[in-house]
């Protein structure tokens, strides 16, 4: 081995903050080699080649390219930073994805089952209207699948998201309650089926028939 080449070794050593047996015992080599390989007494193996420029992040080639003024030290913790930063751009991008993003995220932010309590106690201080005041807090599921839904990347998905189910079952205890009439009011349950077989079908239906017309 050449003296460039032997004391590029020792610059990238010391630039990535390795002792001689640091780097030993990284390489599955003895202290004594790596003192040889950067006195130009010895060189290392092709593999050890390979196992250093691995260590320090970058090519074989650049390992050995004695040329260059300036070395490249590769940073743990900056590609850490970059990894995250990567991370939480993508997560900010999910966050806004949706058909309604701007409606999602105010729904989201909004403190609704917060008002929803207050208003459930306020009244039932007022009229003790404990039951079936208690009803009201149906709408908290109500509210965020709604925003659930907002996120949705297609209609055909804000469709489905929607909180048709909760509905149904909020207007079912609703009526209950007031009128007594449980047996009609199960009546409100055929709505679930007929809502998703007219998301599904009937726009299935609408492709269908355009393909046919071209």
């Amino acid at each position: 081995m050449n003296l460039l080449t032997a004391t590029r070794l020792q610059e990238l050593r010391k630039m990535n903050g390795y002792s001689q047996e640091v780097l030993a015992e990284k390489l599955g080599v003895s202290r004594q080699s790596i003192s040889k390989w950067e006195r130009a007494e010895a060189s290392p193996e092709i593999d050890n080649l390979m196992a250093l420029a691995k260590i320090y992040g970058i090519s074989l080639d650049d390992l050995l390219n004695t040329d260059k003024d300036k070395v490249i030290v590769q940073n743990p913790k900056k590609k850490e930073h970059d990894f995250k930063g990567k991370i939480k751009s993508l997560l900010s991008k999910a966050n806004d994805f949706g058909i309604y993003p701007e409606t999602a995220k105010a729904l989201l932010v909004f403190p609704f089952p917060i008002i929803v309590t207050i208003i459930y106690v306020a009244l039932s201080l007022i009229f003790h209207m404990w039951h079936p005041l208690w009803i009201i807090f149906l709408t908290i599921p109500i509210y965020y699948r709604f925003a659930i839904a907002c996120k949705g990347n297609s209609k055909k998905t804000f469709a489905l998201l929607l909180p048709v189910p909760e509905i149904i079952v909020t207007l079912f205890l609703c009526l209950g309650v007031t009128t007594g009439a449980w047996g009609y009011s199960c009546l409100l349950f055929i709505i679930i089926p007929l809502y998703y077989w007219m998301a599904l079908v009937i726009k299935s239906k609408k492709k269908d028939t355009g393909s046919e017309n071209e």
